[in-house]
């Protein structure tokens, strides 16, 4: 089943997929590990999709403080609520309870067969993991033209950027992916019809209505650098000046909008948001830091030294794009959560133009930028790995499919950490 990995194949063999099929049932942490070898075949593939849906179903949910454990508790007792209720759930897209369609809708019908957790979360890893594995492909397969170290790095590194063990926050993660996979269309390639992809992102996650503006402008306007480069100059100095107008937006649309935005930007919440990030260990805020600054050295490195090589215009769209959406991230820090949230895309998008950069340079810029990013990516990604930990079962990692569903939940951090 070992494969050359540095140059695609993608021959479907029924033998493959048999012997897939039973080192699954024997072992599928290594028919996991065995597909990753073997990624470039259409087999394998399937394979990494199956045990990402495994990893849902076999769910471990014994820390209350993520967001995970507050998501089953409602599956729960949307479970106890009789069918007839069904339309009140479009009837709460008009109240402060929700302004998202698509989580609600789908957990009112996955709690009409069953109310089991592990269920609802491998549901939920379908959908993560589609459009995850979408994501990642379309970096392998460039990286397949040119394999080399750095490249190699940096598609690590966006895959551990929002791996499947961020389901359990099921909307923000799912509309991150969503969003990214009908951006890259639209920006790269001018594709506009993966918009409609970008706004179903809205139905997952309503704040990606704000990136859908961000990217409608940029279709619209096009690459204005020098209109952009100020406009990111600027956001690095005078942030503040956009609360008044997020402000404003929010009272004149009204309804859930502006209540989510006051709740937002009340007192209580900043103060609450402030207390959250000073308990936080110094690493995490470190490694978000030490990744948001070594990307844009990167690309202004890139921008100085290999222009040339970045010529493509799918490559100086995504520039173009990149300097928009950070003057959007920047000046979204205003809002507690907000900019954050969508500083993650920002960093998608960011090591994306790095990881094309490094397939591309063949001088020592790239092995010096792949160096001095080491450290942060390895920091950012030691940290999502170790917040994973807290929902991934010891008992997945053992032989035997549906083991970790005969015996009780004990997480990798419940091992090592407690």
């Amino acid at each position: 089943m070992t494969q050359d990995i540095s140059r695609p194949n993608y021959t479907i063999s029924i033998s493959n997929a048999k012997h897939y099929l039973i080192l699954f049932i024997l072992w599928p942490f290594l028919s996991f590990i065995v597909a990753l070898v073997n990624y470039n075949n259409k087999e394998s593939r399937r394979v990494v999709y199956i045990f990402l849906v495994y990893y849902g179903l076999t769910f471990v949910n014994n820390n209350q403080y993520i967001d995970a454990y507050r998501y089953i508790l409602n599956f729960k007792a949307v479970a106890l609520i009789p069918a007839s209720a069904f339309m009140d759930i479009f009837g709460g897209l008009y109240t402060d309870s929700t302004v998202d369609i698509i989580e609600p809708l789908l957990t009112f019908i996955i709690s009409r067969f069953t109310s089991h957790g592990g269920v609802y979360f491998a549901i939920w890893s379908v959908i993560f993991g589609f459009f995850y594995l979408k994501s990642v492909n379309l970096l392998y397969d460039r990286y397949q033209d040119n394999p080399n170290w750095t490249a190699l790095l940096a598609l690590t590194f966006f895959i551990l950027l929002l791996p499947i063990t961020k389901v359990t926050g099921i909307r923000m993660p799912i509309a991150t992916w969503m969003f990214f996979l009908g951006a890259y269309h639209v920006v790269l390639y001018r594709d506009l019809k993966f918009l409609i992809l970008t706004l179903v992102a809205c139905l997952m996650h309503w704040s990606f209505l704000t990136a859908n503006v961000i990217l409608i402008v940029y279709v619209l306007l096009g690459n204005r650098n020098l209109v952009y480069i100020p406009m990111v100059i600027l956001s690095f100095i005078l942030p503040s000046i956009v609360a008044p107008l997020f402000q404003v937006i929010a009272f004149r649309i009204g309804g859930p909008i502006q209540q989510r935005f006051e709740g937002y930007t009340s007192e209580g919440y900043n103060e609450a948001i402030q207390q959250s990030a000073e308990t936080a260990s110094w690493f995490m805020v470190l490694g978000d830091k030490l990744v948001f600054y070594f990307l844009l050295i990167a690309i202004l490195v890139i921008q100085i030294t290999g222009k040339s090589q970045m010529k493509e215009n799918s490559e100086r769209n995504l520039f173009s794009f990149l300097l928009l959406f950070l003057t959007f991230v920047n000046f979204g820090q205003v809002i507690p959560t907000f900019g954050n949230r969508f500083k993650l895309v920002f960093f998608l998008f960011a090591t994306l133009y790095l990881f094309i950069f490094f397939l591309k340079d063949q001088g020592k810029t790239r092995n010096i930028l792949a160096w001095t990013g080491l450290f942060p990516m390895l920091i950012y990604a030691a940290i999502n790995l170790r917040m994973g930990s807290e929902t991934i079962s010891v008992w997945i990692l053992t032989p035997g499919v549906g083991l970790p569903l005969l015996v009780p939940g004990l997480s990798i951090a419940e091992v090592l950490f407690y």
